[in-house]
């Protein structure tokens, strides 16, 4: 069966005073809301979209969101805060969005924002960079391998910290006092001046009170001894300890992660000319060195991942895949049943791309929407968002608490929540659904039939026989008018060329009639 658009944002960024999210679609999420995403999306690169934190309910629908620019792992923990990577630290917010604490490495080391633990006694494991001073002119790896590294190079090198809940330092550990350099990916080295060695981009606190750690330059996870500070084994690169059982091993992966089972799980972005980019649930026999896959996905064939991407094991047994700046595909995450079988899917229509995607079934908080009331009044509805917030912006651009629309709109309202440029949004509103009696039809009984439904390149609405000129009106799902005529004649073809995929609206003398577009018809 053909997957159907259920939930698209019909608005573009800066189209508001917000600057509204871009356009995105969200694939067979289930119409009655459960649980919660977290996404920051952005421009993998930059660009000139605002990247912004966002959280998507159970259903696709945003709840809220803030312009952040160069944010980065947005989450919730379980103690109630949520924290984000933007800048030199870690940012840490209560449940209104305010932030009201940061963490950062000790001892004036800087601090690599690419992962943060916040473990069960509130102690804080973070990553750190030291910049080291290498002879590397013996090396000729560097410009497409033929020139010699420069004999004062200077070589990004990764660390790791442990932070009591107080932030003072309790444990260190250098990679460069146990990696040579060679141990690296020689696919990586380009600047024979300025080397990013390592790429550290995951820690984990491991079941037995060790560290795992994932080094996307070396291609390894690597298991450290936390009280020795030796290396106990290594997972993949030059020096890999384990037998990898009918698999190919990973490349430039991230997010190392322990189950509860036991067996860690890692997204293998791979890379051009590999296997493709995929999550995968490995089984460690830790005694033989003994490496079997025993779960993964790819989103294709042919795609990998250039940069970012997680893997999340679900409560329910399901899998979040965090794309990362998949290529050359689209999408930003997708769930996966225990079998493999695809569940949900959100991509962004302009290619967007998150460095990471959580899901959690709950929230340690409540995430208070605005509610929305409404009375007839003439021909239309009024809507009224409820009281309590000093800023409202309706999706129809209305400001204020109160709007009108018609009938048959699909509108929301947002409110400032938190941080200055942060916003909460309402569930979607349709007056049809949600504040008509009983007893008044949505649509007659002699209803116009649009086919074919979904529609690829067109859609055509068969009105009967021919009889008195006919106003027909298309909408996008907002009720946004895209266009507009008149026919005397028993049907009428609409072409679709251009719009993209989603759901949209015809109306025929008032009545209103839905219909999906996916280009797979």
């Amino acid at each position: 069966m053909k997957n159907r658009i259920i939930s698209a944002a019909g608005l573009l960024f800066a189209t508001t005073a917000q600057a509204q999210p871009a356009p995105y679609v969200a694939d067979d999420f289930p119409a009655e809301e459960h649980g919660w995403y977290f996404i920051t999306p952005g421009i993998f690169g930059g660009g000139n979209i605002p990247p912004r934190m966002m959280i998507l309910d159970g259903a696709g629908h945003i709840a809220y969101h803030r312009v952040a620019p160069g944010a980065s792992d947005f989450r919730v923990w379980p103690d109630g805060r949520m924290s984000y990577a933007a800048g030199t630290k870690h940012r840490l917010m209560d449940s209104t969005f305010t932030v009201v604490d940061s963490v950062a490495c000790a001892g004036g080391v800087i601090t690599d924002r690419h992962d943060l633990r916040i473990l069960d006694n509130g102690h804080y494991l973070l990553l750190g960079t030291e910049f080291l001073t290498m002879d590397l002119s013996g090396y000729d790896l560097f410009l497409g391998y033929n020139a010699p590294g420069s004999p004062t190079a200077t070589v990004e090198c990764g660390l790791i910290q442990e932070l009591d809940s107080a932030k003072n330092l309790l444990w260190e550990w250098h990679l460069a006092d146990h990696f040579d350099f060679l141990e690296t990916d020689t696919t990586r080295l380009y600047d024979p001046d300025e080397v990013d060695w390592s790429h550290c981009n995951a820690v984990e606190m491991d079941q037995d009170g060790n560290i795992l750690l994932s080094s996307r330059h070396f291609n390894e996870i690597t298991k450290i001894d936390r009280q020795a500070d030796t290396i106990i084994w290594r997972l993949g690169g030059p020096n890999n300890d384990f037998t990898f059982v009918d698999d190919p091993g990973f490349f430039w992966q991230h997010d190392i992660r322990r189950l509860p089972n036991g067996n860690i799980t890692l997204f293998d972005n791979s890379r051009p000319g590999a296997h493709p980019g995929r999550g995968v649930e490995y089984a460690l026999d830790e005694s033989q060195l003994i490496a079997t896959p025993v779960w993964s996905r790819s989103f294709g064939p042919a795609a990998y991942s250039t940069a970012m991407g997680n893997m999340q094991r679900l409560e329910d047994g399901n899998t979040l895949i965090g794309w990362g700046a998949l290529t050359p595909d689209n999408a930003v995450f997708t769930v996966y049943s225990p079998d493999s079988s695809r569940v949900r899917e959100l991509r962004f229509l302009d290619t967007l791309v998150s460095y990471r995607s959580y899901y959690f079934d709950t929230l340690p908080f409540a995430l208070d929407r605005p509610g929305i009331t409404c009375a007839q009044v003439d021909s239309g509805y009024q809507l009224t968002a409820e009281d309590g917030w000093q800023v409202y912006q309706w999706s129809n651009g209305d400001p204020g608490q109160v709007t009108m629309v018609g009938l048959f709109d699909t509108v929301y309202v947002e409110v400032r929540f938190g941080q200055p440029n942060g916003w909460v949004r309402s569930e979607p509103f349709v007056p049809a659904e949600q504040c008509m009696s009983t007893g008044i039809s949505v649509q007659p009984a002699a209803a116009p039939v649009l086919y074919p439904n979904p529609a690829g390149s067109r859609v055509n609405i068969l009105l009967g026989s021919a009889a008195a000129t006919r106003r027909i009106e298309l909408m996008d799902a907002l009720g946004q008018l895209l266009w507009r005529g008149n026919t005397a004649q028993g049907e009428l073809r609409i072409p679709l060329d251009g719009l993209p995929p989603g759901a949209y609206l015809v109306r025929v003398d008032g009545a209103v009639h839905r219909f999906v577009k996916d280009p797979g018809y």
